[in-house]
């Protein structure tokens, strides 16, 4: 082989080298690029959210449940507290923490709330507060989320999945409000409240509506 083929050989070679490198740098470039707007993405989200403090005033818990076979009677709990972690563009799911007072609770006749503090129902010494704590969600809807999570009743959790809407943000960049009306269904005696189930006179089924009110920036003095 002369010294001019030999050349031409080398050339060749480096061409082809060149060529896979260039695949090489190219393919790691376009991964690079993809983990980089993956990780704005995600880092964006958790950025944009914001912590919503519940306004206790503008916030309560209904529950309905039938009794003796007839009418569907509906009671409520005053004192709601917790927060929201949330995007305002609703680009996120929001995370709840929100805790009740049992005490609280509101039938407008002050025996049958009574009745309801005793151990037969929310035994409300011995378990004063319930809670419920958000751990994942998927999309529902145009700002509609289905939301999984723990409630805690009478000293004992329980999954259950709740329908939440997004009923309205509103503020500026410093301050907003937002708001949430979560729905779903629990089955009493799972808690450990199962007086009047057997015998029928006040339902197993309880349908509980929660609507909140919450408020990110900084805490307003009294």
């Amino acid at each position: 082989m002369s010294s001019h083929q030999l050349v031409r050989r080398s050339l060749q070679i480096m061409r082809i080298h060149i060529g896979h490198l260039a695949g090489v740098v190219l393919l790691v470039g376009v991964l690079v690029s993809g983990l980089a707007a993956a990780f704005s993405q995600s880092t964006s989200t958790q950025a944009d959210a914001e912590v919503f403090r519940i306004d206790p005033v503008h916030s309560m818990v209904l529950f309905r449940v039938h009794h003796q076979g007839a009418g569907q009677f509906w009671g409520r709990f005053n004192d709601v507290n917790g927060t929201v972690l949330y995007p305002r563009d609703d680009s996120a799911a929001p995370k709840f923490d929100i805790e009740v007072a049992v005490a609280s609770v509101d039938t407008g006749t002050t025996k049958l709330d009574r009745t309801l503090m005793s151990p037969d129902f929310f035994n409300g010494k011995e378990h004063p507060t319930m809670s419920f704590k958000s751990n994942s969600a998927e999309r529902a809807g145009e700002r509609v989320w289905k939301v999984n999570g723990d409630l805690m009743m009478l000293g004992k959790n329980k999954p259950v999945t709740a329908m939440v809407e997004v009923t309205g943000v509103r503020g500026n960049p410093v301050v907003a409000k937002a708001g949430w009306e979560a729905l779903f269904t629990i089955k009493r005696s799972d808690f450990g409240m199962d007086w009047g189930v057997e015998n029928q006179s006040l339902g197993d089924e309880v349908r509980l509506v929660i609507g909140l009110e919450g408020e990110s920036g900084p805490p307003v003095k009294d």
